[in-house]
């Protein structure tokens, strides 16, 4: 179907369509879309561009999550597209591509928001210059202005092949740059390039619009066709379907792909693209070997990919990056929440400085000082604590990301996660929840597929992290002295049971079908990473942190500190000091659901209080348990940093058990260790799930995890209680 509305040449919508035209947003910037293959330095070269100025966002109507910024300049939005192979969409990733190429109702471009896309940068990887040309003749049949970009040329001269830039740019017909994507001094030589770009939308030479093409849109087309000076096709026009905005702009959307496979139709357009690509890479001498040299990078994975010694390098790597985020960063971390939370005399910190200003205008002992000490700077200092260990596992990330080896590890993980309707890249997230649920879900925002993510991230708070750790500990030693190594490894496989079962139990729900195909996966090339490009990534994505989770920790912090402000019982006034936690709100709400936990066999409030508590930060928990038996610190001994003194715990913490369970309160002491487990995690973790699959289905997901914790707890002490 024609429509005069969409002709280039009538009426006012001319202007929109001419050779230089592009729909700004209401900013008046251009926008610039970053396409190109998985793993070729495309985020990376977004970042170099706009440097913090970015945020991450979903877009629009999906759970796809798109990087968009500003250029240092000032002079364009650029949008970093999810990493294709080809736009005939097969995942929701993909199909955010293709969507926001064809400016559908809806996505990023949308006409009837104003925006359109200016300029596609086409990201080349000079290692596999095969596969990105295809993927940039398909981005050329949509009909939007292009350029490219060659990274990795550096490792490809490495293995033998070399590409010239100039007969590159010379056989594509438009303006074509190396560019090392780690190396910030290249920026106002990329800006450059972007300027040049968008000043003369340049098309692909031998490669036409094609509405049948997925991604298409109509007025991009109109223009390019208007730019080479030629009138529109014959086979064009009847075949192109459209709808018109007030604003003049038509966008088409592509055509389903499954009915063009049908129809043949499909497979000859491919044939079509690899003719294309064959006779540019012919043009440039660009021949392939009938017995091509072993590359460093596949004499590298011999080992790393070997069946016998790949998968114990992998938990090497593992193994150290825990060690480094469990133990090494410990210091640095309480040193961060020291400059916040500390009140020992003569430390410089917040907490200090603000009762010494509170006591020169003689507010100490008020509910101000308590909602400034106990509320605000107790967030902060959570908060705070957070950030080292986040940099040093977004680091490690980074590293292993630039290094190559992140695609290997999902490789060596696909065969076991496939079982559980997953793939390999979700495996590394996972082995890191066991070390801190926080940077394992940070970890998930890197997956490709978004139900893949969503199921990752509902499932996470089952791995067992290091903070619960000191609680088994504890438990396990006062009532198993014997065996407690038994019990915690019984815990950690009870928490690999529970991630299998989560996702066998999601599976129906969100990924039915989706790992049926194998996994596609192209290994990239083995890397040297950058130290500045990596810390200067690793900054932004700690920096993500703060500004997202960080916020409703804080909230989420002074909701505690105010429920342990408000007195139950006469004679104390709001957050009065002298108040015992047990006659504050804290204390009537723990008293209240000792009749929730009493079929369990620890219904006595200070376990359950303790577990309020450590809803807030499982690091919580016993000093909660100290705090609530009138203790001194010194009384507990070393048990909140999981040492062996336990000093006067033991005989209170028996005596609360064997209150609620009488003779079988061991077993209620696993019980309680198992809804430790299984119940909900921690206020950074909730946070982060809010910030990635949004409150609603957090909420959920929640009231899951205390259901299904409550019920494994109940059902474990009643039916052990049997054979007792």
């Amino acid at each position: 179907m024609s429509c005069s509305h969409c002709s280039p040449t009538s009426g006012p919508h001319s202007i929109a369509l001419s050779g230089t035209a592009g729909i700004k947003d209401e900013s008046g910037e251009p926008t610039i879309l970053l396409a190109g293959n998985p793993n070729v330095g495309k985020s990376t070269l977004f970042n170099m561009i706009t440097g913090s100025r970015q945020a991450v966002v979903n877009a629009p109507g999906t759970t796809v999550e798109v990087a968009v910024g500003r250029s240092v300049r000032g002079g364009a939005r650029i949008v970093d597209m999810p990493g294709t192979y080809s736009l005939v969409a097969q995942s929701p990733d993909e199909k955010v591509v293709v969507d926001t190429l064809a400016g559908v109702a809806g996505s990023f471009t949308d006409p009837a928001s104003g925006r359109s896309v200016d300029l596609v940068v086409c990201v080349l990887d000079a290692t596999a210059l095969t596969r990105s040309l295809y993927l940039l003749a398909q981005v050329a049949r949509t009909g939007r202005p292009i350029v490219a970009m060659v990274t990795l040329t550096d490792v490809a001269e490495a293995e033998g092949e070399h590409i010239s830039i100039e007969a590159l740019e010379k056989t594509l017909g438009v303006p074509v740059m190396a560019v090392d994507s780690r190396n910030s001094r290249q920026r106002d030589e990329v800006e450059d390039f972007l300027a040049r770009g968008l000043q003369l939308r340049p098309r692909v030479r031998g490669v036409q619009p094609q509405p049948t093409a997925p991604g298409y849109n109509q007025v991009a087309a109109a223009a390019a066709l208007a730019t080479q000076n030629c009138s529109t096709p014959a086979h064009l026009v009847g075949q192109v379907s459209c709808h018109c905005q007030e604003t003049g702009v038509c966008a088409h959307a592509a055509v389903d792909s499954t009915s063009a496979l049908r129809s043949g139709q499909l497979i000859d357009e491919a044939e079509e693209l690899f003719d294309w690509v064959d006779g540019v890479e012919k043009e440039l001498g660009h021949l392939v070997l009938d017995q091509p040299r072993m590359s460093r990078s596949d004499r590298i994975d011999r080992v790393l990919l070997n069946p016998w010694l790949g998968l114990p390098i992998f938990f090497a790597l593992m193994w150290l990056l825990f060690k480094i985020a469990g133990e090494w960063v410990a210091p640095v971390m309480d040193l961060f929440d020291g400059l916040f939370t500390s009140d020992v005399p003569g430390t410089a910190s917040l907490t200090n400085l603000t009762n010494s200003l509170l006591t020169s205008i003689g507010w100490e002992q008020t509910w101000v000082q308590g909602f400034l000490v106990g509320g605000l700077l107790t967030g902060l200092g959570v908060v705070a604590s957070f950030v080292p260990l986040m940099f040093i596992i977004f680091l490690m990330i980074s590293l292993l990301e630039d290094s190559g080896y992140m695609a290997r590890a999902a490789f060596l993980g696909d065969r076991l996660m496939r079982k559980i309707g997953l793939d390999g890249r979700v495996i590394m997230p996972l082995i890191m929840g066991f070390g801190c649920n926080l940077p394992s879900l940070a970890a998930v925002r890197s997956l490709p597929n978004a139900r893949q993510r969503i199921v990752t991230v509902l499932i996470t708070p089952y791995t067992s992290c290091a903070a619960r750790l000191t609680i088994y500990l504890m438990i396990a030693r006062i009532f198993f002295p014997e065996n407690t190594g038994t019990v915690i490894f019984g815990l950690y496989m009870l928490s690999i049971a529970m991630v299998v079962l989560g996702a066998l139990a999601l599976r129906p729900i969100f990924t039915k079908n989706q790992t049926e195909a194998p996994l596609m996966l192209v290994l990239p090339p083995y890397g040297v990473p950058r130290i500045l490009s990596t810390v200067h990534k690793t900054w932004l994505r700690s920096w993500s942190f703060v500004k997202g989770a960080g916020k409703i920790i804080v909230v989420m912090t002074m909701v505690v500190w105010l429920l342990a402000s408000i007195p139950t019982a006469s004679g104390y006034g709001f957050a009065d000091p002298e108040m015992p936690m047990e006659d504050s709100a804290y204390g009537a709400t723990a008293q209240m659901l000792v009749p929730v936990f009493k079929p369990a066999g620890f219904g006595e409030w200070h376990m359950t209080g303790a577990l309020m508590t450590g809803f807030v930060a499982k690091e919580t928990v016993i000093s909660s348990i100290v705090v609530s038996y009138n203790m001194d610190v010194q009384d507990a001994g070393d048990a909140e940093e999981g040492g062996e003194d336990l000093g006067a715990l033991p005989a209170l913490v028996t005596g609360s058990f064997e209150k609620a369970a009488g003779s079988a309160a061991p077993l209620g002491a696993l019980a309680f260790l198992i809804f430790v487990l299984t119940y909900t995690p921690c206020l950074a973790t909730v946070a982060e799930q809010v910030r990635q699959i949004g409150g609603r289905l957090t909420v959920a997901a929640v009231g899951v995890q205390l259901v299904v914790a409550w019920l494994l707890s109940v059902g474990f002490f009643q039916i052990g209680r049997l054979f007792l």
